[in-house]
């Protein structure tokens, strides 16, 4: 016989469990092993909002830093080199343009994601950067 457990937490854990299967996760990027994501979460000029605001999400970000497949490019920004680029894909092969200030303290790198979006003109964009 089955019962419901408490506020349909079985389903819950269901679909997070269906979520693992249908996505699993993708081998971890070894270059980034010692780099750490630092979000700005409540700001709308740079960070998690501002990157919501043009349909990207922290999760493709870090996919797109920290996952192997998909394939990623990195360089410094010209205008601010405290600044990296990354041209890269998430696991649905979305590919995405995200600029991160960049630095490193002891052994640990540091990435403090400023801009995500998708550009429209796609690879050609990040050629110029």
């Amino acid at each position: 016989m089955y019962t419901q457990g408490v506020a349909g937490s079985d389903d819950d854990d269901f679909l997070a469990l269906l979520d693992d299967y249908l996505d699993p996760p993708h081998d971890p990027n070894l270059a980034m092993s010692d780099t750490q994501i630092i979000w700005v979460e409540d700001d709308p000029r740079i960070g998690a909002l501002h990157i919501a605001q043009h349909g990207v999400t922290n999760e493709e970000v870090e996919q797109v830093l920290f996952e192997i497949p998909p394939w990623v490019e990195a360089k410094r920004s010209r205008e601010h080199p405290e600044r990296t680029l990354f041209w890269g894909a998430t696991r649905h092969d979305r590919w995405i343009f995200v600029v991160c200030e960049d630095w490193t303290e002891g052994s640990i790198r540091y990435l403090k994601p400023i801009t995500a979006f998708e550009p429209e003109e796609g690879e050609a964009y990040w050629r110029r950067q």
